[in-house]
């Protein structure tokens, strides 16, 4: 599919580019999990002096703590979501920060702790500022790093409209990001018809929850220009397209090669700390395609015709911590990371700041294992569930964005009478919310719902959510959001299904 051409295609080039400008090794990817090889004593997480306010910090760019203590965690997600995880996980007193995934430690760090050099990591712990802080070398002294990224494209659900001749427009995108200002990418889009006048990076601004604050459904300017046409009256955003975009060729596909990307100019931020901001921060961004046909649409407005957030390539590093061992047989790991979802909001809403993460291994000979940490919400906790996707009318109503489905696998859940029944008990009570705001439920045994399942086997159906995990997301359910939407049950917060490949 797209998202084995977009993996493939640029890896050489990549590595190739970031060999010489980066000078990076790589290790062995570890697995998503929470499993992670926690003391049976966990500490509380460090205070700062009274008094004194407690801040995210750096030991120094690309340095990882010597003593890193135990790993509590290992998970995937932007800084922002790290820091989180980390403030709402019982005994976490750092975390190793490699792009695309987080490692939370239990070990305590201080401005003067020992580090090492890490290519692809930085370790992140909290504590006041001091003069013995660490400070980052300015932009001009720094080596340039480089990350790659890609970001599959299809019309999003803002791009809709009544009567679109390109509403099966779709395809991907491949870029490498460097802070010395070389951006590359190559552009592959199908089912479109009219000339391609603009293509961008934007970058979130506002929005009213998880999914309109985050590149899923945000809105936001331009930051970085790609191919495009120049002529006026089009988009014009101050800075030049490098290149036009190719045309659609006989079989209805448009190829564009090695784009240079133009930093649209900002007053509040330099290019090296834009892309670091976007290395930092990737579901802050998405990648955006401007057709004719859909300029002449929105216009004054500027929509786009089909969009995608900008997922990070995994880099293959690691902290200090060896990976977990690989997954055997026919077992396979999945994340999800949570949110309350557009389809979830209501005003008064207790649980409405609810996030987390979970992990699981699923198999096909019936053993299907999960952890979930979830905090931010304040009502109890009655039923998690991995629902299917059913119908739809958009790319992202078809799909675990938004989407709506049945549940096929039962986690933790309560019982009793009157609750969400789904004809499959739940093996175990979600855990109540602790001292840290979080609720903490490990080696949740999942339970295969019967009645969703007829004519599908628990092997078929694991192996449905390897081959399609686009159509599976993991759901939450408090009391608060129950009683609301009674006798329908849409859930608190929620997440899509990502198969951990370990690539």
């Amino acid at each position: 599919g797209i998202e084995a051409m977009a993996a493939s295609r640029f890896s050489a080039a990549v590595a190739l580019l970031c060999s010489v400008l980066c000078c990076a090794t790589t290790a062995e990817t570890p697995k998503a999990s929470l499993r992670g090889a926690a003391s049976s004593v966990q500490a509380a997480v460090a205070s700062p002096p009274a008094g004194a306010e407690a801040s995210w910090m750096v030991l120094g760019d690309h340095q990882v703590a010597e003593d890193e203590g135990e790993n509590l965690l290992t998970a995937s997600g932007d800084l922002e979501f790290c820091k989180q995880l980390c403030s709402h996980f019982e005994g976490c007193k750092s975390f190793a920060f490699c792009g695309a995934q987080c490692f939370l430690k239990d070990g305590q760090v201080t401005p003067t702790s020992e580090s090492v050099d890490n290519p692809h990591c930085t370790t992140y712990y909290r504590g006041v500022k001091t003069d013995a802080t660490t400070t980052l070398a300015p932009d001009s002294e720094e080596m340039p790093e480089c990350r790659s990224f890609t970001s599959v494209l299809v019309m999003n659900q803002g791009q809709q409209y009544s009567g679109n001749a390109e509403a099966d427009i779709h395809g991907f995108a491949e870029m490498t990001l460097c802070t010395n200002g070389i951006m590359k990418a190559t552009l592959q889009l199908d089912g479109g018809h009219t000339e391609i006048i603009a293509t961008h990076i934007h970058h979130c601004e506002g929005g009213d929850s998880h999914q309109t604050r985050t590149a899923a459904l945000c809105t936001g300017p331009p930051v970085v220009n790609f191919c495009g046409d120049n002529a006026a009256g089009l988009i014009a955003d101050g800075a030049k397209y490098s290149v036009a975009c190719s045309g659609y060729n006989s079989t209805g596909t448009s190829l564009t090669e090695n784009m240079q990307g133009t930093f649209i100019p900002n007053s509040d931020i330099s290019l090296t700390e834009r892309v670091k901001d976007i290395f930092a921060n990737p579901n802050m961004y998405y990648f955006n395609v401007h057709s004719l046909a859909d300029f002449t649409h929105w216009y004054p407005a500027h929509v786009g015709g089909c969009r995608g957030p900008l997922k990070p390539e995994t880099s293959g590093a690691t902290s200090r911590t060896p990976a977990p061992g690989p997954v055997k047989d026919n077992c396979f790991s999945f994340y999800s990371q949570m949110s309350m979802n557009e389809l979830q909001k209501y005003p008064g809403n207790p649980d409405s700041q609810a996030s987390g993460y979970a992990s699981f291994t699923l198999c096909t000979n019936g053993t299907l294992q999960g952890q979930a940490l979830i905090f931010g919400g304040t009502t109890k906790l009655i039923a998690m569930h991995v629902h299917r996707c059913e119908g739809g009318h958009s790319p992202q109503t078809r799909t675990a964005e938004l989407c709506e489905g049945s549940p096929v696998l039962n986690f933790c859940g309560d019982n009793s009478a009157g609750l969400i029944d789904d004809g499959t008990s739940y093996l175990e009570a979600c855990a109540p919310y602790g001292s840290l705001g979080a609720s903490r439920t490990e080696h949740m045994m999942g339970a295969f719902v019967a009645g969703t399942n007829r004519g599908t086997t628990l092997a078929e159906r694991v192996e449905d959510m390897v081959q399609n995990p686009q159509l599976y997301f993991f759901n939450a359910h408090s009391m608060a959001s129950f009683n609301h939407w009674y006798p329908g049950v849409k859930g608190m917060a929620r997440g899509p299904m990502e198969l951990w490949t370990g690539a």
